[in-house]
């Protein structure tokens, strides 16, 4: 199950994934790019000890004696005198400290010989200090090696082999520079990606979204892509999937865990752009077409959408009944062929707070009810104004429309309890916009089992 939560979220995040890789590939070409090249030169040195004479006993504490030496030589050969001398000798303005940059030494295990190499930019010049070096080297080891009056240094250094011009850099490397940077941005976009899931708390799953808020999820609606241009799914691509949904809402609504059908319904999210103008419209159609006589009410008189997507404007409809006293019929349209009328909002007031809590919005609450079996407000959202809020309490009941991926967690628990707190019925929630294979199964009608998360208990389902 680790291996899949792994696999899920790095499928989810995909965009991290991709970024890091992309950033990392990219500085690592920059950097390649902007390397100036080194090219590297060796010579190889050996460490002897003269033998005074033939027998095997001077000759094993020669070799001995040279051992010794050779581990010294090492760090000798960057010391000041060294570098100086070969500094004087190459006369070409290389300093000394600039030298000792460039000389690296090592000694080849179980061996008497030293292996010195020198970096420069330059291929020929690598080759020229480094061979200036084994030489200068030599003198200087054999000036010290000299014990008092002594014609014969105690220890002789020999160039093995000199150096040999470099055919290519060694640095920059672009396939190993461009592999590790594949491999940190894997690991830091894989990091990335498990970090933001971790700290994303938006709603992914139906279940959740039914423990949140302590009410069934009446369905899952898919994300579609032409919903954008064509939101009357159930009116423009009636045979597809998408409009399959809003008939299992239509159906879960009717027969299941919402009990009968309410005779009005609000429908409203917690924040802004959560489809709830498409979810009402879509469910209006899909229950008019099963026979339901249906009233829609464009309530939203802030920002009303549901006379643009119907097609048949906005005015005059609800403000001009509420604060005009105009009769409904002379506003109510009917729409379509189905038993579908639409109430538009009318032009947009002052004062639509002051209208919705007015006496004459619930006589014309009461009214539409009488005239259809089931009244449908399309609402504006229940955390930017109050308008949610009256219509839900007057209402028979409420639908919360949550948005997939984008709608937080604690934003759905606040809008619950502004449900709660006017003590309005939540008939259930709908996950809108879902992405494919990304929510889990949901049984429809039933609240999910509590999973540590926050419960709200909507009032006035008797729970």
């Amino acid at each position: 199950m680790e291996k899949l939560y792994y696999l899920r979220v790095l499928r989810r995040r995909w965009m991290i994934l991709v970024v890091s890789v992309l950033f990392a590939l990219t500085s690592a070409a920059l950097v390649t790019a902007r390397t100036t090249p080194q090219y590297a030169a060796s010579i190889t040195l050996i460490v002897s000890a003269p033998e005074q004479s033939g027998n095997l006993n001077t000759a094993y504490q020669a070799i001995l004696l040279s051992q010794q030496r050779v581990k010294s030589y090492a760090a000798l050969m960057r010391s000041q005198g060294v570098t100086a001398g070969v500094a004087r000798r190459l006369g070409d303005g290389v300093t000394a400290e600039e030298l000792q940059e460039r000389i690296t030494a090592q000694v080849l295990p179980d061996s008497v010989l030293l292996r010195a190499t020198v970096t420069d930019p330059s291929a020929a010049h690598a080759v020229q200090v480094a061979d200036t070096l084994g030489t200068e080297f030599s003198h200087y080891v054999d000036g010290l090696e000299r014990s008092g009056t002594s014609a014969h240094p105690t220890v002789k250094i020999t160039v093995a082999d000199g150096a040999v011009l470099p055919s290519a850099p060694v640095s920059p490397r672009p396939v190993r520079n461009l592999g590790a940077g594949l491999v940190i941005g894997l690991i830091v976009g894989a990091v990335g990606a498990l970090l933001r899931d971790r700290t994303d708390t938006s709603v992914r799953s139906a279940r959740i979204l039914s423990d949140l808020t302590a009410s069934p999820t009446l369905a899952a609606i898919d994300f579609d892509r032409r919903a954008g241009k064509r939101p009357l799914t159930m009116r423009d691509d009636a045979e597809s999937v998408h409009a399959e949904a809003f008939r299992s809402l239509r159906t879960t609504l009717q027969f299941g865990g919402a009990g009968d059908l309410p005779r009005s319904v609000t429908v409203a999210g917690s924040a802004a752009d959560e489809g709830t103008t498409t979810i009402a419209c879509n469910l209006a159609i899909a229950l008019a077409e099963s026979g339901v006589r249906v009233i829609l009410v464009d309530a939203d008189l802030r920002r009303p959408r549901v006379g643009d997507y119907l097609g048949i404007g906005e005015a005059p409809g609800l403000t001009n009944v509420l604060s005009e006293r105009m009769p409904v019929k002379d506003v109510l349209r009917s729409w379509g062929s189905g038993s579908l009328s639409v109430l538009p909002s009318g032009p947009i007031p002052p004062n639509p707070s002051e209208l919705l809590t007015s006496r004459t919005f619930r006589a014309t609450l009461r009214k539409l009810e009488g005239e259809a079996d089931i009244v449908i407000f399309d609402a504006p959202p229940l955390l930017g104004v109050c308008d949610a809020a009256i219509l839900a309490h007057n209402c028979a009941g409420a639908i919360l429309v949550t948005r997939y991926g984008r709608t937080r967690e604690e934003h759905v628990v606040e809008a619950a309890e502004r449900l709660a707190a006017v003590n309005a019925r939540l008939v259930g929630t709908v996950l809108n916009f879902v992405q494919p294979a990304g929510h889990t199964p949901l049984v429809v009608g039933v609240p999910a089992p509590a999973a540590g998360r926050q419960r709200v208990t909507a009032m006035g389902e008797g729970s």
